[in-house]
């Protein structure tokens, strides 16, 4: 690899290995604008640590961690996938640029997430089941969720304003780290760090301003936007970009479609009357079968499992086999 390439190497190492401080911040800064070969260099980079990751992912699910102290605990940790590197950055540099500097759409299959690195040094990690259309100007930085979840870590460009489309809600960025969720009947906004500033297409909602741990949710028919102060539940919700699933007190029919998002075994509550039952716990999202056995444990119901689908809980007059 050229000199170039592993000075992009080095500053991914860095940067996921423990994060940069103020001053390697403003000199990746300097080096990243210095020479588009640098932007081109740390592009192929971020796809090659990605495309690693998940090829050396211990867990069938596992998205790739969000934060800095969640990353290989060493440039060891990175640097030992050289070779590995070496032999796919031909194919990866030949597209990765231009992909990233062209209109485009991401897609997650359910199971699945990716974490992309953007042209503009922003982030978007795409959660299981979404898709997103990136489309940057001269003018703005705009990406539509079409449908699903995303999490944006927003580099910095008071001149060109990062914008999330998503159904009729409107979600403006500067720099900062927020997730957009699309529901049937609305969108959720969490942020994790900054601000946003959320507002209706049609404008019929009055714009409201979020920050940290701030949770939003537009309806569709844009009439308000409900604003909540939620740093904990901010927390929780997000939890899946650790390959987590976080219970504080949820229902058993809400921890079950979190389980239905990811895993390709379906949960199905059969009792109706256990929907509203209320359940503590943290679980990897593809231990679903761990999962429905605690449920049976604490709750005292009958569960049964079978190749595609696991059952919880009993109808009347029926008796569904055990596992």
């Amino acid at each position: 690899m050229s000199t170039i390439d592993n000075e992009a190497f080095e500053w991914v190492a860095r940067k996921y290995a423990r994060g940069l401080g103020a001053p390697e911040s403003v000199e990746f800064d300097a080096w990243y604008a210095a020479d588009v070969r640098h932007q081109g260099a740390y592009a192929r980079a971020m796809a090659i640590y990605n495309a690693i990751n998940l090829a050396t992912a211990p867990q069938s699910l596992a998205p790739q961690a969000s934060i800095a102290g969640e990353q290989p605990s060493s440039r060891r940790g990175w640097f030992k996938f050289g070779a590995m590197a070496a032999c796919v950055v031909a194919a990866v540099g030949a597209v990765s640029l231009t992909a990233l500097r062209e209109d485009r759409v991401l897609t997650t299959a359910k199971g699945e997430f990716r974490k992309v690195p953007l042209q503009d040094k922003s982030i978007a990690t795409i959660n299981s089941g979404s898709q997103i259309e990136v489309a940057f100007t001269e003018k703005q930085r705009t990406v539509n969720l079409r449908k699903g979840e995303a999490w944006f870590e927003v580099a910095k460009d008071k001149s060109k304003p990062f914008v999330v489309e998503a159904g009729e809600a409107r979600i403006r960025a500067v720099g900062t780290a927020f997730s957009v969720r699309r529901f049937a009947n609305g969108t959720e906004v969490l942020v994790t760090e900054g601000k946003v500033e959320v507002w209706g297409k049609e404008r019929t909602a009055q714009r409201r301003l979020l920050v940290e741990g701030d949770r939003a949710f537009l309806a569709q028919d844009a009439g308000a936007i409900t604003v909540s102060r939620q740093p904990v539940e901010v927390h929780r919700k997000l939890a899946w970009r650790e390959g987590k699933v976080i219970l504080k007190n949820q229902t058993l029919d809400d921890a079950v479609a979190d389980f239905n998002r990811y895993s390709p075994k379906t949960i199905v509550i059969v009792d109706a009357a256990l929907r509203e039952k209320r359940l503590f716990g943290q679980y990897k999202l593809d231990a679903p079968e761990l999962f429905a056995r605690d449920v049976s444990t604490v709750l005292d119901v009958p569960v049964a499992i079978t190749a595609d689908t696991i059952f919880i809980g009993r109808k009347e007059g029926a008796v569904p086999d055990g596992s």
